[in-house]
């Protein structure tokens, strides 16, 4: 009878047994079907199976030193590439390391598919290894989440999220994979086998339970299914909406148009009196190192007109965008409307990958580097040479611009003038530093950073500065 009430459970497709197959091929026909070219990663055994089988379909793994690179990574690829970036990377700690990526992403509007491991379907919630409610996190985040509980989802539920990710107003989705999702049928099997069964009745039913489990999971696995993708929903502005825009504009008296992330038009030229005020500035001398203003109109002047520019940091990227053109339109990208500190590792190597015979400055603060030094490492093994400038003036300047005459102190902010240039050559790149005793050839050391990554060398210069009072006044919160 107990058998009978239960078998409702199952599905009426077979279970294939025997075949070889697993889940990760699935995610792979998908994204491949879908026109990914690039999987951005930090590997963990929850995920192999997907890293796998996408590289053997073709799609390019590239993996990074920290799981919110790889986000930061997908989300450029999305912005240059006009389709999904994507992202896979473990359970438990390594989603929430993509937390503050994602948000990011969310709120610059960038589609991006988040592939997270997860603890086994029949495990979550009794305390197993990274085993932590991942759909909670992610909810207030995400356009659409999933949990995978069969591998015949899979398929369609990617369709659905890749869809979502680009529909209306775009942006991030989730999907969580538990491990038993994406290995083989022999091997899940193995792990449902209880080591000590218990006797009697209640041995029995926990066996049967277990197999029909198993067998509900593996079902209609591996039946043809379409993989292309569904069809997305641009939203477009009616007639009647157009003229009422028409109206409104034309009573107004000092109208302002706000343009969103979605609206793509070319650099307008800056104002003249105050560009020859970037000018008198950076020809003033500084109490010890190099004036900043000098050193980023020189690199503005040196740098190739394909060139990408990636803005991670405070204070001295703030100098930045009044100094540095944008080459063209998706020629220059910063975080977005939440100011994240760390995008620059990813968003370099994102970029590089979409357009690789571009020229992809990062401009850093000391600050900031911090969190994506690292990746020196991932742009050496994947061969995507950048130019790293880092303006090092031993501050967290951005913040102590107000900390210090509002609160008289300096607590916290204070940094070192360390040897990044060292770090960048540990990695495998090639690192310079540019100090006052270099300043008569700056220029010289800017061209060579730009033949060395010509070559194929990612490149940092680490360019000691010293303080000026431009943008005085400006404030960080």
């Amino acid at each position: 009878k107990f058998r009978q009430i239960f078998h409702g459970c199952l599905i009426g497709s077979a279970t294939e047994t025997e075949s070889p197959r697993h889940g990760g091929e699935s995610v792979a026909e998908v994204l491949r079907a879908h026109g990914v070219k690039f999987l951005f990663t930090l590997v963990g055994g929850h995920i192999s199976p997907i890293l796998v089988a996408c590289e053997k379909v073709g799609i390019r793994i590239v993996d990074t030193r920290h799981e919110a690179s790889a986000v930061f990574a997908a989300d450029a690829v999305a912005r240059l590439s006009g389709t999904v970036g994507v992202a896979a990377v473990t359970a438990g700690p390594g989603l929430t390391n993509t937390v503050t990526a994602v948000k990011n992403a969310q709120m610059a509007e960038s589609p991006v598919l988040l592939l997270g491991g997860g603890a086994a379907t029949l495990l979550q919630g009794r305390g197993a290894l990274q085993d932590i409610d991942q759909m909670s996190l992610f909810k207030p985040l995400c356009k659409f989440c999933a949990s995978i509980r069969t591998v015949r989802e899979i398929v369609p539920t990617l369709r659905k999220a890749l869809a979502i990710a680009q529909s209306g107003t775009p942006g991030p989705v989730f999907v969580e994979f538990p491990i038993d999702t994406l290995y083989p049928y022999h091997l899940v099997s193995k792990e449902f086998a209880p080591k000590t069964p218990p006797k009697g009745l209640m041995g029995s039913i926990i066996s049967w339970y277990l197999r029909n489990h198993l067998k509900n999971l593996f079902a209609g696995a591996w039946e043809a299914r379409d993989v292309c993708p569904l069809s997305v929903h641009i939203p477009q502005a009616t007639e009647d909406q157009v003229q009422k825009c028409i109206e409104l504009v034309s009573r107004a008296k000092k109208p302002v148009i706000l343009l969103g992330s979605q609206v793509t038009l070319p650099p307008s030229p800056s104002d003249h009196q105050f560009v020859f005020y970037f000018r008198a500035k950076a020809d003033e001398k500084t109490e010890r190192h190099l004036n900043p203003i000098k050193v980023l109109h020189c690199v503005d002047e040196l740098m190739a007109e394909d060139s990408i520019i990636v803005a991670d940091g405070g204070d001295f990227v703030g100098t930045a965008a009044y100094i540095m053109r944008p080459r063209g339109p998706l020629r220059w990208l910063d975080p977005g409307a939440f100011g994240t500190l760390g995008v620059g590792g990813g968003f370099a190597l994102g970029a590089k990958l979409c357009r690789p015979e571009s020229e992809v400055w990062i401009i850093y603060g000391d600050g900031s580097l911090g969190y994506s030094v690292a990746e020196f490492d991932t742009f050496t093994r994947h061969k995507t040479p950048v130019l790293a400038l880092v303006g090092n003036d031993a501050c967290w300047s951005q913040i102590s611009r107000e900390q210090v005459p509002i609160l008289g102190s300096n607590v916290a902010c204070g940094l070192a003038f360390t040897d990044y240039h060292v770090v960048a050559d540990g990695y495998g790149g090639k690192g310079y530093l540019v100090g006052r005793e270099e300043e008569s050839r700056l220029r010289e050391i800017i061209k060579q950073a730009q033949k060395e990554t010509k070559e194929g060398k990612a490149t940092l210069l680490n360019v000691l500065i010293g303080k000026t009072n431009f943008r005085e006044g400006s404030i960080s919160v």
